[in-house]
This record gives structure tokens, sequence and C-alpha cells, in this order.
């Protein structure tokens, strides 16, 4: 059963090179019939930090938005409908710095001819009521591809209101993924560092894979990076033993007690 759903995960293009308004159009009018955008907007069943720290964390999130995202929240709004606001848009662009829900597993190996594979699972669970019927992840899921020049670009899997990357591959380039990493007292140090200048991943790991072709090239850019809270990077590439698991820290510093960039 799973593998027939898996089969039938809907699959959209979404056209960089289309106004930034219009480019998630056919995503969003997906959602918007399925009834996902009005459920998610009404459920009160994920963690939510208080008003205050909330506020800090949108107008945070809203510090590092480009024009190109600007136009894409636009088109959420225009195109969404019922309760959607930018509010939930900028929350949910920082759904795992805020909320840490316990999110997937993932692996990395390699062939004896250096072939890589990365596969990864999504356990995080989640159930909302949806025209009648409790659905979650497997019933949002869908399968985005970018394209460039006509030509595709990267491939995202991707959920409501999603604008940033946690499961994405480039083409001919290199793989990412996203997991989830404690280290406690999560939610008032993220909030303190994301308030310094701290990145939320998703939209810093989109902008890197639509700009870097290599995978030598993104693990270091994203090594280097301040992000606002601590994870684990998942990457391989198309290169022979191109694998590496990137144990990330917030504030762009790397703890002596964290593990160093493991390779394959």
């Amino acid at each position: 059963p799973d593998v027939a759903k898996a089969a039938g995960v809907p699959q959209f293009n979404v056209d960089l090179d289309v106004d930034p308004e219009e480019r998630w159009k056919e995503v969003i009018l997906y959602y918007k019939d399925l009834g996902a955008i009005e459920a998610l907007t009404t459920d009160s069943s994920n963690p939510t930090p208080p008003p205050d720290v909330a506020q800090v964390w949108t107008e945070s999130v809203e510090s590092q938005l480009d024009d190109d995202i600007e136009g894409e929240i636009r088109g959420w709004l225009k195109y969404g409908g019922f309760n959607l606001t930018r509010e939930h848009i900028l929350t949910n662009m920082g759904m795992y710095e805020m909320n840490y829900p316990a999110y997937c597993s993932g692996i990395v190996a390699a062939m004896p001819n250096g072939t890589v594979v990365h596969g990864r699972n999504m356990d995080y669970s989640l159930k909302i009521h949806m025209k009648g019927k409790i659905v979650g992840w497997p019933e949002l899921t869908v399968d985005v591809t970018f394209l460039r020049g006509g030509q595709p670009l990267m491939t995202s899997v991707t959920w409501p209101m999603q604008l940033g990357i946690h499961t994405a591959m480039r083409f001919d380039g290199w793989t990412f993924e996203q997991n989830t990493r404690r280290l406690g007292n999560d939610l008032e140090l993220n909030t303190a560092a994301v308030q310094q200048g701290g990145l939320v991943f998703g939209l810093l790991a989109r902008r890197v894979m639509e700009r870097v072709p290599d995978f030598e090239t993104a693990v270091q850019e994203l090594w280097s990076a301040n992000l606002a809270a601590p994870q684990y990077f998942i990457m391989t590439g198309a290169g022979p033993f191109e694998g590496a698991v990137l144990s990330m820290d917030r504030g762009g510093v790397h703890e002596t007690s964290s593990p160093p960039l493991m390779r394959l």
C-alpha cells in the first residue's frame, strides 16, 4: 500500500522563469481544491510558541525574504483563499526552528563502484481533519520539479505552503536532506539566534540548490552557514563516493562537542 501511495504522489512543475506570483498557481489550486489549505490554517494540533515569540519569528523570517520569495508569497495569498494569511506562510517557513517536530531518518550508502545511494523516510506524523476525513502527510505530499530555461533543474518533496526545501535533488548535481538535531532548550536558544541573524534552513537550502551545481561547493556553503537552529544535513553527489553528513550548530559556529563533517 505504501508503494502504491508513493507511486501516486502528484507531480507538478514550478517554472523559475515565470513571474513569482504565478509560478506556484497549479500547486496552490491543487491544495485549495483538496481542502488542505483550509484544514491546515484551522488546525490547532501542532505545538505553537507563545504569541510574543511567534511575532519575533515572523518578523525575523520576513527579514530573510528576497523579492522573488515575496512574489511567491503573494501568489499563495492570491490563489490560496480561505483564511490563509501571510503570517501562516512565514510561520510555516520557520516550522522546524520553532516547533521541533519529530522529523525523519535517512541513509547514505555507496556501491563498490562508488555510486552513492541516498534514501530517506517520512515518519513525521500529522493528523488533521480535511473534508470529513483524518489525513496526514501521505495525502498532502507532492513532488515539484523546478524548471529553468525550460529544463528540469531540481526536484523537491513538497508540502502545503512550503517555499523552501527539506528533501530535494539537483539533477546531475547533488541531493539534500534535513533532519532534527535537539541539543536542549531549543526554542529559547533558537529564538535568540534568529534575532541575531541566524537563518531558517529551508530558504537557504533552496537558494543554494538553485545556484550551486556541484556537490563539494554545496557542502562547503551549507557547512559555513549561520543557522538559527542545530540540525543535520545529509548530502550526496553525482561523483563516486560523494556523500556527507553535516552536524550543524546554531550561530555559524561548530562546537567542539559536535561531530566533524563526515564523509563516505
